[in-house]
């Protein structure tokens, strides 16, 4: 890792972490005992890395963010309509994260 990595973000100097594969070439590393609790984590490690990254966000750069309106809110309904989703859903091994 980049020592500018450890500069930036201290909790990875030292301690122990939890790496979880979330697909085919891609890990998530995070600091053990960092701002979430275990049972966050287990039950969803990729919203609770997006937690904590819009977290980090908004406290450094709170301009970057805007209320939703009831005008974006329909316009979301409308392009899931009719989607259904699985948290059962098998990707084939070919299936690639952009």
């Amino acid at each position: 890792m980049d020592a500018a990595l450890y500069r930036d973000h201290p909790e990875f100097a030292s301690g122990e972490y939890v790496v979880d594969v979330i697909a085919p070439g891609r890990l998530l590393v995070r600091a053990n005992g960092h701002e979430e609790t275990v049972a966050e984590v287990e039950a969803d490690p990729m919203l609770g890395a997006f937690l904590a990254f819009m977290d980090q966000q908004m406290s450094s750069n709170p301009t970057l963010f805007t209320p939703i309106d009831r005008a974006q809110i329909a316009l979301i309904a409308s392009l899931v309509e009719g989607v259904e989703a699985s948290d059962d859903t098998a990707f084939s091994d070919d299936f690639h994260l952009p």
